[in-house]
């Protein structure tokens, strides 16, 4: 899938927590598990000091805790369910250290409820960028799955072949998301974005529009701009279309270069016979050629 690197759309569409499964231990990477941080300390790191009173011994005990698991090995065992940003896990998944799944609000239950009713889910209270996000965890997952079989195929061991198989149930269920992403895109919610952008120039749209995605805000605000131009042109369509500056100036310039390149063509000049009341002629070589005017 092709992205822009400063795409402001696309980084904050990668944004979106995916939940993964580590299929290796990871050393000191204790701290992406949540859980690990709030384990309940030991009685040894509680002080029983008079002075203290209950919240300060509490926060001592917390303190040494965290400075205890610190020394210790750190490590984020095999088979540990986490929720980690879609940027971050692209290289991990391509190599396959991790597992990667479907987001809750991408799932199937969820894409049931578009399935039937598209216009009424508020997809925007979901992700801003929704479509984006998912089109962008399909691709994700499809690769892995392909990276994933092609790696089993060349190692003869069992857990790479479990994890291309558990990679192509996903894929398989990946494939329907992206079905769905594109019929709700195409369907009913763009033919009532359609129906506002003809119908509501003039009104406020703030409540209708506020269920909508960035990419369908701005497929709205194309439309509402469109549908502006055209009325204006029903209204003024009838006036004298003034000649615009550009097609002024470029005539212009046009006329300017063909007279630097034509030479200027001087007037000749004619010898005229002038015939006098006595019958006698003249040459006058002074008079530019025109016809003798008759006295």
């Amino acid at each position: 899938m092709y992205t822009s690197y400063y795409d402001i759309d696309d980084i904050l569409a990668e944004d979106v927590l995916v939940p993964v499964i580590n299929v290796v231990d990871f050393s000191h990477l204790a701290h992406l598990d949540p859980d690990y941080i709030h384990l309940p300390f030991r009685v040894a790191d509680v002080d029983e000091d008079e002075n203290d009173n209950d919240e300060q011994k509490m926060e001592k005990a917390r303190a040494r805790a965290r400075q205890r698991r610190t020394q210790e090995d750190y490590y984020l065992p095999e088979g540990s369910k986490i929720d980690m940003p879609l940027w971050a896990i692209e290289k991990w998944a391509m190599l396959g250290y991790i597992r990667v799944s479907i987001p809750r609000h991408f799932g199937r239950k969820f894409r049931e409820r578009l399935v039937a009713d598209p216009v009424a889910v508020d997809l925007r209270n979901r992700n801003e960028h929704f479509f984006i996000a998912g089109t962008k965890i399909v691709d994700l997952i499809v690769r892995c799955s392909f990276a994933s079989a092609a790696a089993a195929s060349t190692r003869s061991n069992t857990a790479y072949t479990q994890h291309a198989a558990i990679m192509a149930r996903v894929a398989r269920d990946a494939q329907e998301l992206k079905q769905t992403l594109l019929l709700t895109y195409t369907g009913q919610r763009l033919r009532q974005i359609f129906d506002w952008t003809l119908t509501l120039i003039d009104d406020d749209v703030s409540s209708l529009t506020k269920k909508l995605t960035e990419m369908e805000m701005r497929l709205f605000a194309a439309g509402a701009a469109a549908s502006n131009a055209a009325a204006m042109w029903k209204m003024h369509g009838s006036r004298r279309i003034i000649v615009s500056k550009a097609a002024i100036q470029a005539r212009a310039s046009k006329k300017r270069a063909s007279m630097t390149d034509t030479p200027k063509i001087q007037k000749s000049r004619q010898v005229v016979r002038v015939i006098s009341p006595d019958n006698t002629q003249g040459i006058n070589s002074l008079q530019p050629s025109k016809r003798p005017r008759v006295m």
